[in-house]
């Protein structure tokens, strides 16, 4: 059923795809003839580019919708997914007719005609599919366009998978019942027997999808159950027991044609957005050395007149690939105090007066944009720790290594959330730093930077 529904939504998404095609071509036409009183749909005796030009349009619009995979199920997926799908399937679109329209006259005119479509059609698109959306969620809340699934086995992931089909009944879902070695009492969920009952189930009742939740027990069903959903032409997921322990990042890609299925996602092992990042880093960490000057000259010279000793404090940190560097910072304590590697905590008596003021307001941090230029800091990632406590941490804090797939920050996403200082949980610290390491942005970099200025240098775990 759901299969012959998302059929009928296809037709329905091309005959709608084609009526946004043809109004975003009279929009730019209008905006094109009556705002800047340029003929693009002209008529003569040797063309019809009044009929042409649009219908072309919209043929190769359908031909790149199918291309990026846009006639398909989007039910359990974000509208940010689709909405960069309909923005890549818009930019194929216009490099298309663009190369297109260098071989017929006016190329002005239908260039400029081609930049207004794109910028039409793709808000017209994306609007559709948001209210489109809103329309089939609110049908499914009511129960109609259902989707039926059924579980073969249970493992580890189960009971999070229910709860959140449970709390999300705009997408549709419903579970039918589980097949198990054995029932659970502590599922709320009808059981439909063991393994041996599956092809007698779905020789009564064709559920749309099957999910295979094995545990270790049942692990040998395996082959099994796949061999009686392919007997059965049934559509079916497997989520391995393991999986309950890992990110829900996981992604799949391939060694010389073998699949090979990764834990976590890390959008910076990328070539392109390291690049992006490091470009980044350097000029925001330049404007800032430049226009900060004139404050690290005045703190320099006043640490220098109210504690002997050295202005910049050099300490053995941890970086990228669990490698040490150096990381500077403005002297804070007395100089005496300098090997202690001990945590600081709030109105420690190793600080100096003036120390206390720049820790505060996290001025003692400054130097460390040098660190960024020199390339073995950034300015957002987690915060880099000494080599002492990354072999204790290491013991009791099982994911605490993953946060050196990254380069160290100056601040990251657990500062700005008020993980900061010795009083808080490190476990709590990584979880958001793991976050951040496979959530990673251009644009979620920026948000921490300007929440740095506000939640991050005033936090009340300042030290």
């Amino acid at each position: 059923m759901i299969k012959q529904n998302q059929g009928k939504l296809n037709a329905v998404h091309v005959v709608i795809d084609i009526i946004i095609s043809a109004v975003s071509c009279a929009c730019a036409y209008f905006i094109l003839y009556y705002g800047f009183k340029i003929d693009v749909l002209y008529y003569d005796h040797d063309s019809m580019h009044h009929i042409g030009m649009p219908l072309a349009l919209a043929a190769i619009q359908i031909i790149c919708n199918f291309a990026s995979d846009l006639y398909r199920s989007y039910r359990s997926t974000s509208l940010v997914f689709e909405v960069i799908n309909i923005m890549r399937s818009g930019l194929a679109v216009f490099a298309v007719s663009m190369v297109a329209s260098m071989f017929m006259s006016r190329l002005y005119q239908y260039q400029v005609a081609l930049i207004l479509y794109f910028f039409i059609n793709s808000i017209l698109s994306v609007l559709y599919r948001f209210f489109l959306r809103a329309f089939l969620r609110l049908m499914r809340k009511k129960g109609y366009n259902k989707k039926f699934i059924v579980f073969l086995g249970i493992n580890n992931t189960t009971e999070n998978f229910i709860k959140k089909i449970e709390s999300s009944p705009d997408l549709g879902y419903e579970i039918t019942g589980y097949f198990d070695i054995a029932p659970r009492s502590q599922l709320d969920l009808t059981y439909l027997g063991n393994f041996k009952k599956v092809s007698k189930y779905f020789n009564d009742f064709i559920p749309d999808e099957a999910l295979i939740m094995l545990s270790d027990k049942t692990q040998p069903y395996m082959e099994h159950l796949i061999a009686i959903c392919e007997r059965w032409g049934i559509k079916f997921s497997i989520i391995p027991n393991m999986f309950s322990s890992f990110s829900s990042r996981i992604y799949l890609s391939s060694f010389d044609g073998i699949p090979v299925m990764s834990m976590r996602r890390v959008p910076l092992d990328r070539t392109f957005n390291r690049i992006v990042k490091r470009i980044l880093d350097i000029i925001v960490s330049l404007l800032m050395i430049i226009i900060l000057s004139p404050l690290m000259l005045f703190t320099a010279i006043t640490i220098k007149l109210t504690s002997p000793g050295r202005i910049i404090f050099k300490q053995q940190r941890v970086g990228l690939g669990q490698k040490p560097f150096t990381m500077y910072k403005f002297r804070s304590m007395r100089e005496e105090a300098e090997s202690d590697i001990s945590s600081t905590e709030k109105n420690d008596p190793r600080c100096t007066k003036f120390g206390r003021f720049i820790r505060k307001y996290s001025i003692d941090e400054l130097p460390q944009l040098f660190n960024v230029l020199i390339g073995n800091m950034s300015l957002v990632g987690p915060r880099p720790e000494i080599p002492y406590y990354v072999k204790e941490y290491r013991k009791s804090v099982p994911l605490y290594m993953v946060k050196h797939y990254v380069k160290p920050g100056i601040t990251g996403w657990a500062q700005i959330n008020d993980l900061r200082g010795s009083d808080t949980s490190i476990e709590e610290r990584i979880r958001y730093d793991i976050y951040y390491i496979e959530h990673w942005s251009v644009l979620f970099d920026i948000k921490i930077l300007f929440g740095t200025l506000t939640k991050g240098i005033f936090s009340k775990n300042a030290r």
